[in-house]
């Protein structure tokens, strides 16, 4: 299976990734603490749940309305002026959060707004990161990058919510302060990096200006003839649904077995543990496991975490333990898909295709709290669960049988379809989708 390149220093050499990976860290921390905070702000200042959900709601909107064109963005101007412009809008937002907060206001309009503004600004940032680490990091490493991406984002989720809640309680605006001052670290980032993060878009002789319209259908087209990415489409909406609903029944399980408001936050947190072991994991799981072995094994372990959730529901930690377990699982998997998606878009498209994708697997979250709530309230939060174990049952046979999964092997076919992604320099050159 293929590694690192001869002669390609190790990544905690690499300079730029460390830069990126570091400024990251910090954002990443200043987010969790802050949506930790947001809905104790509107909660305390409103006592309406609903409101909160509105704000809430604002976010996913702001996002999912925002990708196409941030995909389209990020394939036709300098991805680091929006890494750094994202990042900026971003900690603006914030400090007029924490300000108004610090005069004593609470005007959910604002924090609405506020969340619309931060989806968006999200899935401009979220567009041009991806494209940006394949510049800096060589491909025979990506994996490896991933999953140190992967444990960067559990470790700090692991931290944000206790550091939030000690903010907050020091004094509200706090944690707003704190997540704009961290935008500023990524920000920094962007800036410090050597590496030229593209795109480059040099059009042969002849050639036209193209509409925003035809280059999100040239990514469209992409991802139609690519049978690895439509599988991989469907598998991440359907996945993150169903894992979107897990989570919301662990919570509703476990109060209805009586389980306190701090047992059950400790719960999130030990499961949120075994994500982080998961991540810390995942780099030597993919270099020593194959691809295909990889999904096939890790979708079988995620079913039985499902059932084990469900049979053991009445027992808190028990129940984490195999939430947990789960979460673990999904990690290497993870890791495996980002990769080899990395490895197979060529770069000039690379915004728009990871940014169709991101949307297709945030489309139908929204659905699992509506779908799991009813079947809890109409039979029990067992039976919903033992729903959730099907889907993933269904996806782990799709897995094993879909004949795109089948030559899977960690991307070494992918490398070999678009050299753009270790080869900067081509970037403008077309190349054939893996098959």
């Amino acid at each position: 299976m293929p590694g690192p390149v001869a002669g390609t220093p190790p990544l905690w050499r690499n300079r730029d990734y460390n830069v990126w990976w570091s400024g990251s860290a910090v954002s990443q921390l200043g987010s969790g603490v802050s949506q930790l905070a947001c809905p104790l702000l509107v909660l305390g200042g409103t006592a309406s749940a609903s409101s909160t959900g509105i704000v809430a709601a604002c976010a996913n909107i702001g996002y999912l309305g925002a990708a196409l064109p941030a995909g389209v963005a990020a394939d036709r101007l300098s991805r680091r002026a929006l890494l750094i412009v994202s990042s900026a809008v971003q900690l603006v937002l914030m400090a007029a959060v924490g300000l108004a907060v610090a005069g004593g206001h609470v005007w959910v309009p604002q924090m609405a707004v506020t969340a619309l503004v931060q989806g968006a600004m999200s899935a401009v940032h979220a567009a041009a990161t991806t494209p940006s680490l394949r510049r800096i990091v060589p491909n025979g490493q990506l994996k490896v990058a991933f999953a140190r991406e992967q444990a960067r984002d559990m470790g700090t989720q692991l931290a944000g919510s206790p550091l939030g809640g000690l903010l907050f309680g020091l004094a509200r605006w706090l944690p707003f302060a704190f997540d704009a001052v961290s935008y500023l670290f990524v920000a920094l980032a962007a800036l410090l990096i050597r590496t030229p993060l593209g795109p480059d878009r040099a059009q042969e002789k002849g050639d036209g200006p193209t509409s925003v319209r035809q280059d999100v259908g040239e990514g469209l087209r992409f991802l139609r003839r690519d049978s690895f990415l439509r599988f991989l489409l469907l598998w991440a909406a359907l996945s993150n649904c169903t894992l979107a609903g897990l989570a919301f029944m662990f919570v509703v399980a476990l109060r209805r077995h009586g389980a306190s408001a701090a047992v059950v936050g400790a719960s999130e947190s030990l499961v949120m543990a075994y994500g982080l072991l998961g991540a810390l994991a995942a780099g030597r799981i993919v270099r020593r496991v194959s691809g295909f072995r990889i999904v096939v094994t890790m979708s079988w372990l995620m079913v039985a975490g499902t059932l084990g959730v469900a049979a053991l529901t009445a027992r808190p930690w028990p129940a984490a333990l195999c939430f947990g377990s789960l979460v673990f699982f999904m990690v290497p998997l993870n890791v495996t898909f980002q990769a080899r998606m990395a490895a197979t878009v060529p770069d000039r498209i690379a915004g728009r295709v990871m940014t169709t994708t991101s949307m297709a697997a945030q489309s139908l979250k929204w659905l699992a709290p509506l779908v799991c709530g009813a079947l809890a309230d109409r039979f029990s939060p067992t039976a919903s669960i033992l729903g959730l174990a099907g889907v993933f049952a269904l996806l782990a046979v799709a897995s094993q049988v879909t004949p795109a999964l089948r030559g899977f092997d960690d991307g070494s076919h992918a490398a070999q379809a678009a050299p753009e992604a270790v080869t900067p320099g081509e970037a403008g050159r077309d190349a054939e989708p893996a098959r």
